[in-house]
């Protein structure tokens, strides 16, 4: 079958057995009744006739629970379809696999013989939306679980609010009130709902060091000073420590019995309140916010793990709290990739914390980046302690431009070793040559991802909380954004 090496993403094993056959216009599933999508999948974009009738061709599936998460095997045979899976996001797996290459097989003039084993490499495969500094409003993020889904993304990390705008209305306090665009405290509680509908957990981002401009608008005396690139910094005070917990209990309280929260904690400057014990640090900061999780998932009866980025010079964790804490180092340069190395080593080992890398696109990244994620999956392998990647957009909601950092992200995120022929190619023109028809074919077969589709639903084109390009072009979001002077940004690639 000539068009194999389009499947997106490509299975970790894949044997082909050396024939085709006519493909079968009616099948008959046989097994646990399928949830819709599933079944539209097979009718509508596969365009098979689902039937009762036990002489059609079968597509036989079967749970094992044995097999390790979201691992499955496929079979592919004149005599029917044989799918095993460890567990339902497998079966979603499998049988859009078999959609594709169903797809695949109008090209190529029949269904290919074929086994396929497959599962993902890293256990965590988050997509990042920054509704601090852009907009989103829900049936955008409805979208886009969908469309991330089908990526085999299975976490969606929302950075809840930055210097610019605060994306979320909590309740009983003024944050967000001054964004139009913000989401309510109850439309989150649906979103968590609807993303797990879909196989992805959400991961909400509360900051509580740095990067709080558009909290600190409406609470002034507890401005520190600024941030690393301008912005602004927490004054580190018992007030403050008092504010993050009501804002986190917020947030804890729609999140699922297990949720990982991750409170960021990266470029901040220490600005230390005389109110607080002499010689305290971010160290001790971190233990006050550990506790902080514990108490609130006891008083929930959640089991909350606490996820920080581990900022430029890394970030040193208590012994007490290695077990219950993630570290998240990022580099999305494919120019700085010597860094990425740097990090894989540094985090890296069974003595260390867990950890997961920022990846995708930087702020000063305009037309997409994929090598850097590539590279950080390849070298990062056989690290023990990894939990995975975060895809990152950083800083606008102009999806549809920026896909293909998500599209590429995602198939070296679930098979960094894929033996297609553009997997290793270093020349982006090259790359994109064989990458962007891929691309374009796989958007067009499922109408969430079309790109008219994702701007609609978008809203306005917001970049760093400025209104881009539409009628609003050049105004701010919110006062916040303006409060924040961060404007104009850094030099990404030697800061």
């Amino acid at each position: 079958m000539k068009h194999l090496n389009c499947l997106w993403p490509y299975p970790q094993k894949l044997t082909l057995k050396g024939q085709t056959f006519t493909p079968p216009q009616t099948v008959a599933l046989r097994g646990e009744p399928l949830n819709s999508r599933l079944i539209n999948d097979l009718r509508q974009i596969a365009g098979l006739e689902l039937t009762d009738d036990d002489t059609a061709f079968p597509i036989t599936y079967t749970v094992c629970h044995g097999m390790r998460p979201e691992h499955y095997t496929l079979d592919i045979v004149p005599d029917g379809v044989i799918i095993e899976v460890a567990d339902l996001r497998a079966l979603g797996y499998a049988i859009q696999m078999l959609v594709q290459i169903a797809l695949l097989a109008r090209s190529d003039g029949g269904w290919p013989c074929l086994h396929i084993e497959d599962w993902p490499t890293f256990a965590k495969r988050a997509a990042m939306i920054d509704m601090g500094r852009s907009v989103f409003p829900m049936p955008m993020l409805k979208r886009l679980v969908r469309v991330y889904s089908r990526l085999r993304y299975n976490q969606l990390h929302l950075r809840l609010f930055d210097d610019e705008l605060c994306g979320v209305r909590f309740e009983g306090l003024p944050f967000g009130s001054e964004n139009p665009y913000a989401i309510s405290l109850a439309e989150l509680a649906e979103l968590v709902s609807y993303a797990g509908d879909y196989g992805m957990e959400v991961v909400p981002e509360i900051e509580t060091w740095g990067h709080v401009t558009s909290i600190v608008h409406h609470r002034p005396e507890l401005r520190g000073g600024e941030g690393m690139y301008a912005g602004s910094s927490f004054l580190i005070c018992p007030e403050t420590i008092d504010l993050v917990r009501q804002l986190t209990e917020q947030v804890v309280s729609v999140m699922p019995s297990k949720a990982t929260i991750h409170l960021g904690f990266d470029e901040a400057k220490w600005f230390l309140a005389p109110t607080m014990p002499a010689g305290f640090q971010p160290e001790d900061l971190l233990l006050r916010y550990d506790d902080m999780l514990q108490e609130l998932g006891a008083q929930h009866g959640k089991r909350l793990t606490m996820q920080i980025w581990a900022d430029h010079a890394g970030r040193a964790v208590a012994e007490s709290m290695r077990d219950r804490v993630i570290l998240q180092p990022w580099q999305y340069w494919n120019a700085l990739r010597g860094k990425i190395d740097e990090a894989v080593e540094r985090y890296s080992g069974e003595d260390k914390p867990r950890w997961m890398m920022g990846v995708g696109q930087s702020m000063a990244q305009y037309r997409g980046a994929y090598h850097a994620t590539r590279h950080f999956t390849q070298q990062a392998i056989d690290s023990s302690n990894l939990d995975g990647l975060t895809v990152c957009l950083w800083g606008w909601n102009d999806i549809s431009r920026m896909f293909i950092s998500l599209f590429a992200g995602a198939y070296f995120a679930w098979n960094p070793r894929s033996p297609a022929p553009f997997a290793d190619t270093e020349d982006y023109e090259n790359f994109d040559r064989h990458v962007f028809p891929i691309m374009c074919r796989w958007q067009s077969t499922f109408r969430d991802a079309f790109p008219d589709e994702l701007d609609a639903d978008r809203g306005p084109l917001v970049r760093a909380g400025w209104h881009m390009w539409g009628k609003r072009h050049g105004q701010p979001v919110a006062p916040t954004v303006v409060a924040s002077k961060t404007e104009f940004g850094h030099d990404y690639l030697t800061e």
